[in-house]
Formats: structure tokens, C-alpha cells, sequence
């Protein structure tokens, strides 16, 4: 079976409050696999987006005693924005 597997590093702005002017960067990762490629095709370039089934970070994410991430395909959520571009 081919590993279909990917993960997305977000960076994000997390304030501690609506009066914080200081807000923190955080990088939350997130963890899916590739149901389709799509090549888009713009005639002066072509990009290469793939459409994944998200699972999610609440309930199925979690780390072990071994400190390996262990993901459980069969929670899915994100359904709405399924698509990241190829890198």
C-alpha cells in the first residue's frame, strides 16, 4: 500500500485576551491523507493541489508513551477544506 499520509504545519496568532497586544505565534500541525491529486491547469503554469481527508486534532491526535504521534484515520472533520497545494 502507498503512504498517502501528509501533515500541515499552520502558523497562527494566539492572543490571551481581547486587551493583549502581544500575541504569541503558534504552530499547530495537522494530520490527513491524500484521497486525490488535481492538476490545475492555467496554460502559462500548472499547479498540483491535493485533496485530503483531515482528521481531527481534538479526538484523534495523541501522543504516546514513546512520544510518537499516533493519528486514528476514521475521525474526520474539516470536510469543507479538504484541498492544500503540492510542495
Amino acid at each position: 500500500m502507498q503512504n498517502s499520509r501528509v501533515t500541515l504545519r499552520a502558523e497562527s496568532q494566539h492572543f490571551a485576551s481581547v486587551h493583549d497586544d502581544n500575541p504569541r505565534v503558534a504552530f499547530i500541525p495537522y494530520f490527513g491523507f491524500i484521497k486525490e491529486i488535481w492538476e490545475l491547469n492555467y496554460v502559462k503554469f500548472i499547479v498540483c493541489v491535493f485533496k485530503c481527508k483531515w482528521v481531527d486534532n481534538n479526538t484523534g491526535v495523541w501522543t504516546n508513551d514513546e512520544e510518537f504521534t499516533l493519528v486514528d484515520l476514521k475521525k474526520p472533520t474539516y470536510q469543507n477544506e479538504p484541498f492544500i497545494m503540492a510542495e
